[in-house]
């Protein structure tokens, strides 16, 4: 029986992380040039992507670079964190979510697929989204991490310390915060929703695509529209920016327990031979796609391969 590639983690997030990561790199991909650090969590490296490479509103994040890159450097399992606002009572800005399944919206444009028209047909299920065992991981961290997350808030007014081990992401398009008509509709309509942001996709159906196993961590840091709570402000003291910069320390030290936690044979049975499930040899033209996709070939000539 041949053996499993070497086994990587890698991490998709932002301030608080970036900070913290060194030895930069780029790595060319079919989409653009992507920039990766490295981190250290749990002991072992990580390779770290911040999702916005430049100055992007997230309906203008390169995400097909940013998950080719992952899947080139042999990542096979990934966690991302996602700022959002609030959408359900019990959550409150400084909380964290072990988000378990994702609703957007899909009035917008964003490339949300690696498929190539003439070249590359790709039917990928997203059902079961969010790999079990990685959330495990993070539920598993949480107790352990809370005396590091109460001190990281100890003083700073309007973040509360919570955890929530489900719930549902919904990602909203526009980079503008959405109306109270609009919110207060999806609270009536999505079962379980928790959070509502504007990152989570397409980035989440890209990694499965690439047969990524993934979890997601939420940190709500504003009330969006919620009734009777302060509105949303991005920019100003207290705001979106000024939260994230704390919660997202919250979520370092929950991934630095949970990363440990990760056996070195770590695979997700969502995601195991899912990608070569998802493509039909019949409907690649790999000629095509060399000349328009060369290394997304190779990754596709390889999974076709495999035995």
């Amino acid at each position: 029986m041949a053996s499993r590639p070497e086994q990587r983690q890698g991490i998709i997030a932002g301030t608080g992380f970036s900070e913290k990561a060194s030895g930069f790199e780029v790595i060319q991909t079919d989409y653009g040039d992507v920039r990766f650090g490295h981190l250290e969590l749990g002991g072992r490296d990580t390779i770290f992507l911040a999702r916005h490479q430049q100055l992007q509103i997230p309906s203008h994040v390169n995400y097909r670079a940013n998950v080719e890159a992952l899947k080139l450097l042999g990542v096979n399992r990934v966690f991302t964190i996602s700022a959002a606002g609030r959408m359900n009572k019990d959550v409150l800005p400084g909380h964290l979510v072990n988000i378990s399944d994702l609703v957007w919206d899909q009035t917008g444009n964003r490339e949300t697929t690696f498929a190539e028209d003439g070249a590359l047909i790709l039917h990928a299920p997203l059902a079961g989204l969010y790999s079990a065992g990685l959330r495990a991981a993070i539920d598993e961290s949480w107790e352990e991490a809370r005396p590091e997350v109460e001190k990281i808030y100890r003083g700073i007014s309007g973040l509360s310390v919570g955890y929530h081990q489900d719930g549902v992401y919904f990602n909203t398009e526009t980079p503008q915060f959405s109306t109270e008509a609009r919110e207060a509709w999806l609270r009536n309509t999505v079962p379980d929703i928790k959070l509502i942001g504007q990152t989570s996709m397409p980035e989440a159906a890209l990694l499965r695509e690439m047969g990524i196993a993934q979890a997601t961590i939420g940190m709500c840091t504003d009330h969006s529209t919620f009734p009777g709570a302060v509105r949303v402000s991005h920019a100003a003291e207290g705001g979106v920016i000024d939260v994230a910069n704390v919660t997202s320390l919250a979520a370092l030290a929950v991934l630095n327990r949970a990363v440990a936690k990760i056996p070195d044979d770590f695979n997700d049975p969502m995601v195991e031979g899912m990608f070569k499930g998802s493509i039909s040899p019949s409907q690649v033209d790999m000629g095509k796609l060399q000349s328009k996709r060369p290394r997304l070939a190779v990754i596709v000539q390889n999974v076709l391969s495999s035995s």
